[in-house]
């Protein structure tokens, strides 16, 4: 029996009785969308290659020298040692290499090319530094290492893939290390060579600048104040001896005087003045006495100067009387030298008055070394005085040249310990002594997969095989408008229910059914063989989706 168009479909299957008749009525619709989600979970679980996980472990040694005795050149931060190394295998050369070697990913370079290849490698490869609860403290570790796992769908060539990851971590840490010891090791010594060209050249203007300013240094201080009373003790004694040589010298030339005076006398009276003493004997020592005196003057004054003009007249108006007096028939008297080495013109034959003559020379003589030696002794103390005075010029001066240089020798001495240290550890280095990367376990064949979890995939796919079935059981039955009970028609029409026909089933509804049901079968049939073999197309040999139904934190990531 059927509604009118315009009925309303009510509200049937209430209750549990009512969704276990929709399920009898229904049982071939829902176990049709059943089978075909269940086939599908169950020939991915079953096709899909198993992601097998490789891994490896490597210890950090420490170096069998104690750092307190050689200070390593390379900083020991094994998180950014391994960011760089890391950085260095996993480039694109390497990696290429490596799946170019083992034949990895074939569909995803024959799809996308060698670069995404190369990004799926870096994904599938794993690093991770084993926890350390002192290093969680922030203390350094006693024991350091660090695992490499590799995962792929060929447990040998994850295996083999593994091993070489974990040789390259070995091979480059060792060129790391000598990489940095040398970068160190060039680096100090290019500091060095700028420290000892700077040091030499602040060296050298020390240098120059003491040789320019020799004797008003600050280190020749007390030496110069130790000379300069050492001379004026000595200008002290050269005055006193300039003194004693001016009080003889005028002695003598009083009694030269008073001698000439007295043979003046004599000869106006017809005496005789003395034993032996001529007129012209004295006349000849007090002319010789003036020349002497001429000469001492011409040393300091100019010819203009009075004295010096006036001394000349008395020696021209002497050597005129000598002249007149003179016998013109007495042979000049031959001339004498005295002991102070002047030559006398009139040499006295009187032995008392060549012997004044003589000290009279003497004395000149003396008194004229120490005025010498007080002008020299004066310009020696002014010379002295000067240099004390411009010391503590120089001291500033040289203090500012010193400070730049005791810094750069400072600098220059540090680089040259650093540079010695540094040769040492480079030598540790190259003798392995050092800090290096040890496996203590080795990647072996993986004895079962680590991904895809395939009772989780059937245990998705029953949970959506019964979400489909009762998806289409339901579009069913809302689709459908047909009454199936009294109870819909009494609730839908307002015209009572006088009798209910049950369904009569001819031999000819019997064979259509049974001809429905063999249909029905076969497209059941041929849809499972189209959804497993689509199953099989989509899953066989596919790393990508296998990646992408194992979680991201399977044990690949570290141990």
């Amino acid at each position: 029996m059927t509604t009118s168009p315009t009925a309303s479909v009510p509200a049937r299957g209430a209750g549990l009785a009512g969704v276990l008749e929709i399920a009898r009525r229904r049982r071939v619709l829902a176990i049709v969308p059943f089978l075909l989600v269940l086939a599908a979970a169950a020939s991915l679980a079953f096709f899909l290659p198993g992601l097998w996980t490789a891994r490896s472990l490597i210890m950090v040694d420490r170096p069998q020298v104690p750092e307190s005795m050689v200070k390593s050149t390379v900083v020991s931060d094994l998180e950014g040692q391994l960011i760089s190394m890391s950085q260095e295998i996993m480039s694109r050369p390497r990696l290429a290499a490596i799946i170019q070697r083992y034949n990895l990913y074939p569909r995803v370079r024959q799809s996308f090319g060698m670069d995404e290849a190369v990004e799926r490698m870096r994904k599938d490869i794993k690093l991770e530094i084993q926890g350390d609860p002192e290093r969680r403290r922030g203390r350094e570790p006693r024991t350091m290492m660090f695992s490499v796992a590799y995962s792929t769908s060929n447990p040998r060539i994850a295996m083999d893939v593994t091993n070489q990851l974990t040789a390259l971590y070995v091979e480059e840490n060792v060129k790391f290390r000598e990489k940095m010891t040398a970068g160190t090791s060039e680096f100090l010594e290019r500091q060095l060579g700028e420290a000892r060209s700077k040091l030499q050249q602040q060296e050298q203007r020390i240098a120059a600048y003491k040789e320019q300013h020799m004797g008003e240094l600050p280190e020749q201080r007390e030496a110069n104040f130790r000379a300069l009373e050492r001379l004026q003790q000595q200008l002290t004694m050269a005055y006193e001896n300039n003194r004693r040589a001016s009080e003889r010298r005028q002695l003598i030339t009083q009694s030269l005087a008073d001698i000439d005076q007295s043979v003046g006398l004599a000869t106006a009276g017809g005496g005789v003045a003395g034993p032996d003493v001529t007129p012209q004997a004295a006349a000849a020592a007090r002319l010789n006495l003036l020349k002497q005196e001429l000469v001492q003057m011409q040393s300091t004054y100019n010819e203009k100067y009075p004295d010096v003009v006036a001394l000349k007249e008395q020696i021209r108006a002497l050597e005129a009387r000598i002249a007149q007096d003179a016998p013109a028939a007495s042979p000049a008297p031959a001339p004498i030298r005295p002991k102070g080495g002047r030559e006398l013109k009139a040499a006295p034959q009187n032995p008392y008055i060549v012997n004044l003559m003589q000290q009279l020379d003497q004395a000149t003589v003396e008194s004229k070394a120490s005025t010498d030696e007080i002008r020299g002794l004066n310009t020696q103390i002014a010379m002295y005085q000067r240099r004390i005075e411009n010391t503590p010029r120089r001291e500033q001066e040289l203090s500012l040249i010193t400070r730049d240089y005791e810094t750069t020798r400072d600098l220059f001495r540090s680089l040259l310990s650093k540079r010695e240290e540094a040769g040492i550890a480079a030598d540790l280095e190259a003798k392995n002594k050092g800090e290096r990367f040890r496996i203590i376990e080795g990647a072996g064949m993986p004895e079962r997969p680590t991904g895809p979890n395939r009772l989780r995939l059937l245990m998705v796919g029953m949970v959506l095989a019964l979400a489909a079935a009762a998806v289409a059981v339901v579009l069913a039955e809302q689709v459908d408008t047909s009454y199936r009970t009294v109870d819909e028609v009494r609730a839908s029409v307002p015209v009572p229910v006088l009798s209910t026909i049950p369904k009569i089933t001819t031999e000819r509804d019997h064979r259509r059914t049974t001809r429905q049901r063999r249909w029905t079968a076969a497209a059941v049939a041929v849809g499972l063989f189209v959804v497993v073999g689509s199953s099989f197309v989509l899953a066989h040999n596919n790393d990508a989706l296998v990646a992408l139904l194992t979680p991201s934190d399977r044990p690949a990531a570290g141990r």
